[in-house]
């Protein structure tokens, strides 16, 4: 053992470490992305920051892409949230717009990385609809919502 996880042993314990190199190992060599809308600040980030890391020692090969948008998209997506949460929501149709726009500008960016990977995971709603706008996928991607919908 070596690296990020060896850190890990005193705490888990050297099974626990082995046993996760051996799930991991017909998973070597894939192609993992994930996405989400910010690289720093929030719970999302905190996981990738450690995540990542963790799956490339696994032998995954594993990026980490973040989409870019404006105020329009932001708020909007911060109605999704409050709607997913249970408040009432009206969410004007600019701001929509503003929404599948800037997920189409970045699916634009992102659509050969996406595209090929064996495995896409999109966290929360700011990034959901590049799934419609990469059409030709060759692996699964996954929606991990992180909003307490309680």
């Amino acid at each position: 053992m070596s690296g990020l996880l060896e850190k890990y042993v005193p705490i888990v314990g050297a099974e626990v470490i082995d046993h996760l190199r051996h799930l991991a190992e017909p998973l070597r060599g894939s192609g993992v992305v994930h996405v989400n809308s910010t690289r720093e600040g929030g719970g999302v980030a905190e996981i990738l920051s450690w995540l990542i890391p963790f799956k490339q020692e696994l032998g995954l090969e594993t990026s980490w892409e973040v989409i870019e948008g404006g105020p329009e998209f932001y708020q909007c997506t911060k109605s999704f949230h409050n709607g997913l949460q249970g408040a009432p929501v009206a969410i004007p149709p600019g701001q929509l717009a503003a929404y599948e726009q800037t997920n189409r500008d970045n699916a634009e960016r992102l659509r050969g990385l996406l595209s090929e990977a064996d495995f896409v995971f999109i966290h929360d709603p700011q990034p959901a609809p590049l799934l419609q706008f990469c059409p030709e996928r060759r692996g699964k991607w996954v929606w991990r919502c992180h909003i307490d919908l309680s």
